[in-house]
């Protein structure tokens, strides 16, 4: 998909977008998502930095000493030097842990489940901005059909007030029609300027949301529709509270608490290492001046006999954080289901709200058009045209708000159950 756009750029300043596509963009190129991944990267590196502490250490070193002056000691009047000018000595190390009381292996996991919370992480951030592109596209859709309404309605109030006028001049009816007229299109003339500059910055948001360039330019593919799901509100609360990746998150924070915990209560045990170093030196005698080397083999272990109270303290804090884990937890669960619960309510209401717009729209054309064809031949006054022609521009906003509603709404509750798709 990536390359399909890349080839788009090239030979196209404009891009078309179905929603999917759009998702499909944001998730390749939003910045909050990327960071995320930078997380991610991050975590699993992590994981290689808690597993090399199960591996053995080695290390090499050497030196060269000059000395200028040797101390001597006589031995039946003989000076016999102690030691030689020049000395040289390599030495390679191995050392291992070998015993820790399951410190090291609890570190590992703690790392690998920070990795699994920084891709629940990732996961619930493609949701929500899936969420966010979609509420955003179908608000650019009713944006772009509410300037084209208010131009409809505008270039029809042009006609009716070059109508009236005709009808002025002829006699038919009073200044203060044609003065009403001409007041009526001039009120919709700032509307109309409202209606397009919130496209403006409609559109704007939606470069900023997908990660789009401000300088290219897009098309919506898709139509303003309903998508119709059925949903059953205990069905959808158990699934929201099987999916949510808080919820996950919390499981693993969990599990991250009780292993600090465990760490801090054997933070004063001991820790068992064993080691070899091989030496090669020169002078490797007391009185020689030849090359030697030795093999040394070392055991032992690591004692923390007092450190001020503070593993004690760090295991009092790591205790206390997992009450708060378990706390947050429930208060989590208790808000997933209000908010699966307002989002399951307000859909049913826009789907409602739908419908009645919709009777609405057909009322209000049915009103119009009689009046209309009275004002034409006479039998309804200037006020009553323009009356019914604002109900059925009112009407048809009515119902692309209501439409937005209901598109949004759902967009909300698939967030709020935790589907990624």
């Amino acid at each position: 998909m990536q390359f399909l756009l890349l080839i788009v750029f090239s030979t196209s300043d404009t891009i078309g977008f179905t929603l999917n596509d759009a998702i499909e963009f944001a998730h390749n190129n939003n910045a909050e998502i990327k960071q995320l991944i930078i997380n991610l990267d991050k975590s699993v590196v992590d994981i290689g930095i808690a597993r090399s502490a199960f591996y053995p250490t080695l290390s090499a070193s050497g030196y060269y000493t000059y000395l200028s002056d040797l101390p001597v000691f006589q031995l039946d009047s003989v000076l016999i030097p102690m030691g030689q000018h020049e000395n040289y000595n390599l030495q390679v190390s191995l050392q291992q842990v070998f015993f820790a009381w399951g410190k090291i292996y609890d570190a590992y996991r703690i790392a690998g489940f920070n990795r699994d919370i920084a891709e629940l992480n990732l996961i619930r951030k493609k949701q929500e901005v899936r969420c966010s592109v979609t509420k955003t596209y179908y608000e650019l859709l009713v944006f772009e059909q509410m300037v084209e309404l208010t131009k409809e309605s505008l270039e029809q109030l042009k006609r009716h007030e070059e109508s009236v006028r005709k009808r002025y001049e002829a006699g038919l009816v009073a200044q203060f029609d044609l003065l009403r007229s001409q007041v009526q299109v001039a009120n919709l003339k700032p509307k109309l300027i409202e209606a397009e500059n919130g496209l403006k910055l409609a559109r704007e948001g939606f470069k900023m949301l997908l990660g789009l360039p401000q300088e290219t330019e897009f098309i919506l593919k898709d139509s303003l529709e309903i998508i119709e799901e059925n949903f059953e509100f205990d069905q959808i609360k158990n699934e929201a509270l099987n999916n949510r990746a808080e919820l996950n998150n919390f499981e693993k924070i969990e599990k991250i608490s009780k292993l600090a915990k465990s760490l801090k209560a054997r933070a004063n045990l001991p820790t068992l290492f064993a080691g070899v170093s091989y030496d090669r030196k020169k002078p490797f005698s007391f009185g020689g001046n030849d090359w030697g080397s030795n093999l040394t083999f070392n055991i032992g272990f690591q004692f923390p006999i007092f450190s001020g109270y503070k593993n004690l303290y760090e295991y009092k804090e790591a205790n206390l954080t997992l009450k708060e884990a378990n706390l947050a937890w429930e208060n989590l669960t208790k808000g997933i289901i209000i908010e699966v619960k307002q989002a399951y309510l307000k859909l049913s209401a826009s789907k409602e709200a739908i419908q009645a717009a919709r009777e609405n729209i057909n009322q209000a054309e049915m009103a119009f058009n009689i009046i209309e064809t009275r004002y034409k031949n006479g039998l309804a006054t200037n006020l009553e045209y323009l009356d019914a022609q604002l109900a059925t521009m009112q009407a048809k906003i009515n119902y692309l708000t209501a439409l937005k509603d209901y598109l949004s709404t759902q967009a909300d509750l698939i967030k709020a159950i935790g589907k990624e798709e």
